[in-house]
Formats: C-alpha cells, structure tokens, sequence
C-alpha cells in the first residue's frame, strides 16, 4: 500500500464536516500518513476555530493572499511555493481541491503539470476575464487540462454528485444502460428539472464569497453541475448504439438574474426580510452582472450526417421555488443557510420500449435546515407484451436517502487509489454541455451547438 500526504486547498465547513472524517478513516487504514491546508489569509481565524474543533489535526495550515488579481504565472509561483513547504519527505502528494469555483483551475493546473494526484469539487472550473465569467473559454481550457494530464501517470478526478448515487446511478443509469444494450433501443427523450430551493436575498448577491453569483455565474457553476453530469452520462448512453456515428447538440435557454427577483418574489413575504424593494433600477443593464438564479434549455441530439433527430429533451435547473429559509441574516454554524430544499425530477425514454421516471426530493425533519432527508420514487413504464420479463408498470420508493453518501463513496475510492468512475477526462463532455448553455444565456433563444462525441459511462 502506497500512502500520501493529503494537501487539502480550502477547508470550509463542508470539508470540515463531510470530508474530514474520510480522509481520518484514510489515515487509520494508511491510505493517507497525515494531511495539510491550503486556505486564504482573510479566512485564517476561520480555519483556525474549524481546525480546534476537530479530531483529525492538520500537520500545517499555510495562508495565502487572494490570487484572484494575479496573472497566471505569479498564481502558478504562490501555489508552486506553497506546496513545497508542505510537502513531506519521501511521500507522494494528493491534493483536494475544494476552494471557491474560479480558483479551482489554478490549483488543478499545477497538479496536471507536476503529475499530483488530484480531486477537484464541482465543477471542475470557471474561467474568469477581467473579473466577469466567461464561459467560452471552458472547453479549450478543459481540453488543454485533460491532454496535459494524459501525458503523466498520475489520477485527476471530480467531486460530484452522479456518480456513485443510490439512485441516478445504481437505480438508472445502470438499467438503462442494461436496457440500451440488451435492445439496441437508443435514447429518444430526456427531460430533467432540479429546483434548488436556494433563498438568497438581494443584497447577498452582492456580498457572499461563498456563492459568488457578483462574479458573473449562478446556477450553472454551483449545484446544476452535478445534473448536466448526469445528463451528459445518460446521453452518452447513445454510444451503445450508434458507436460510429457523429452527434450534433443544439440547445437554447432561458433565464432570470437577481435583477428578475423583485417582480417574481411575494413582496408581503420579502417585506418580512426587508428585502422588498427593487436593488438594481437598471435591469436591462444588469441583467449579466449577476449570474443567473433560474435557467431552462430546450435541446435535440441529431446526426451530423443525415441531419436526423435522435434525441429531444429540456433541461432546467431554478433556484427560486420552495425553500425552508424564515430568516433575515445569515446564521452562523449553520450550513443549509439558503433554506436549500431540493426537489429533482427525471424522465429518460428509449423510443416505443421503456421508460424511467424518477422524482426525488429533500424532506425536511422538524424544524432544523440541516436536518434534511432524501425520498426517491421510481415509476419504469416498458412494453410487457414485447418483453414478457418486463412489467407494463413497476414502481420502486426509497426513504432515509442521503445525496451525500455518494459523495463520500467518491472521497474514499479516491484517497484509496481505486476511484474509476468520475476522472477528469469524464468531465470533458458535460464542462461542454455546461458552456453552452451558459453561452446561451446571453443570446436568450438562440440556439448554440456543438460536436457531441462521448462514451458511455462506466458500468
């Protein structure tokens, strides 16, 4: 067993309290010999207080300035400098990257070039221009990342949701797969909504680092990601069948901003919040200052050389629909502090044969934020007299879920050397899918395309 020494770059409250007792578990079983930080200087006491709390006790903490302002190559010398002064004799490094989006290339950069094993949170970057998001460069960045990282042995992955999950992974996407293959039916319709059930009032678009929808991005560089991904893998799914054709996805969208919320909010409810008022009078002007709250896209999956559709769909990923938030300010110690309730809705048909519908959603217990369960129903509809091991209708419920544990099955196989199913090559396709409808929304009903070429996900 080889063990390394952990090098954990931002270590919030998620990381203190979902990561931290996996990378102890690795520890123990000497997996890992021991782990350091990487965090900001402005975040020091933070850290230090997170640090005094818990059990698994750091080897360093090292505190840098905010790069955000540097050109690549002083950021590339800051982070070269601080890894050295970590690093311990003898012993491989692995580094986790869980800082705020815009800093994640910077960090995943230097890992790719020095052949450090790595794990980046969702998604995997944000480019950033002039201090404003621009999505156009994700995919030539992606793709500069990913080549570079082939050309060494070591292992880049990504933290997200899809990828070890109960249910989108295990319940659907295995049987559709199964299904996809047993038939050669392919994918003909998929259609996915999460509502986020995120709450944030005007003036913190403005002033949360955490969420930093001031910098330009919203919902399609926070929690959507980890749908799009989902998205990406049941598409890909197409390959199965049709491993030699060339694909062509075209999408359009929609969105709403901050400077939409005023007129889409229940002013007696923002009254109780203060927050009633209209913050930005010139809408039109700031429509892309802030990043988007809500966002829904139309799309169709065609061949490039017979122009004919194969698959047709929507996905749509909003923010403003039903919350547990009842409070003004943001309250310290608690992570759920948007009143996040969540609420995902799937459906995936393979033509006149099959189908799986699955609803999902967050069940709040008592009256505590952070106290969350998950409930899943999967409904498969299917042509019984076709296929007589099928039944016309099945459905399937689970209670008691928790999102996270995907998570964290991801986080061990990770820190034991064995994560296969989530690489940073993975993410080339649904970093696509990501940019283009994040392009999109600036020329709202425009449609934006690209060459889809994908391979089905790991079984």
């Amino acid at each position: 067993m080889s063990q390394h020494h952990l090098i954990v770059v931002g270590f919030d409250e998620i990381v203190a309290n979902k990561y931290l007792p996996r990378i102890g578990a690795a520890i123990k079983e000497g997996h890992l010999d021991s782990y350091s930080i990487i965090d900001l200087e402005s975040e020091r006491t933070a850290i230090q207080e997170r640090v005094r709390a818990v059990d698994t006790k750091p080897n360093q903490a090292i505190y840098l300035r905010d790069s955000r302002s540097l050109g690549r190559e002083a950021a590339s010398e800051l982070i070269s400098s601080a890894v050295k002064q970590l690093r311990m004799p003898g012993l491989p490094t692995k580094m986790y990257i869980a800082t705020e989006v815009q800093a994640h290339e910077a960090y995943l950069r230097h890992c790719v070039e020095n052949g450090i094993d790595s794990l980046v949170e969702k998604p995997v970057l944000a480019p950033v221009v002039d201090g404003r998001f621009s999505p156009s460069s994700i995919t030539k960045t992606m793709e500069e990342l990913v080549r570079i990282a082939s050309c060494s042995a070591a292992k880049h992955s990504v933290m997200t949701l899809s990828r070890y999950h109960e249910i989108y992974n295990r319940r659907v996407v295995s049987a559709l797969r199964e299904r996809v293959e047993r038939w050669s039916a392919p994918l003909t319709s998929f259609h996915l909504r999460a509502a986020g059930g995120v709450w944030n009032l005007q003036h913190e678009y403005e002033s949360r680092d955490d969420h930093p929808y001031k910098h330009g991005y919203g919902m399609m560089m926070h929690g959507a990601y980890h749908y799009v991904d989902l998205a990406s893998q049941i598409l890909s799914l197409n390959a199965l069948v049709y491993p030699e054709r060339r694909f062509m996805l075209e999408l359009s969208s929609f969105g709403a901003f901050p400077s939409d919320q005023h007129a889409r909010l229940s002013n007696p409810v923002a009254r109780r919040f203060q927050d009633s008022l209209p913050r930005w009078e010139q809408a039109d002007a700031e429509l892309f200052r802030f990043g988007e709250t809500d966002i829904t896209s139309t799309f169709r999956l065609r061949d490039i050389e017979t122009g004919r559709t194969l698959t047709v769909g929507t996905l749509s990923f909003e923010q403003t629909t039903p919350s547990v938030r009842a409070w003004n300010g943001l309250p310290t110690g608690l992570y759920n502090k948007n009143g996040r309730t969540s609420s995902v809705d799937l459906e995936a048909q393979l033509s006149t044969l099959y189908s799986t519908h699955v609803h999902c959603y967050d069940i709040p217990r008592g009256r505590n934020p952070d106290g969350i369960d998950a409930f899943a129903r999967v409904t498969t509809r299917a042509n019984a007299s076709l296929f007589p091991d099928e039944q016309y209708v099945s459905v399937e419920t689970f209670d008691g879920l928790f999102h996270s544990d995907s998570n964290r099955r991801l986080m061990d196989n990770w820190l034991r050397g064995t994560e296969s199913k989530s690489a940073l090559a993975d993410h080339l396709l649904p970093m696509k899918i990501t940019e283009a409808m994040a392009s999109s929304l600036r020329t709202p009903g425009q449609p934006v395309k690209f060459a889809f070429f994908s391979n089905p996900p790991s079984a």
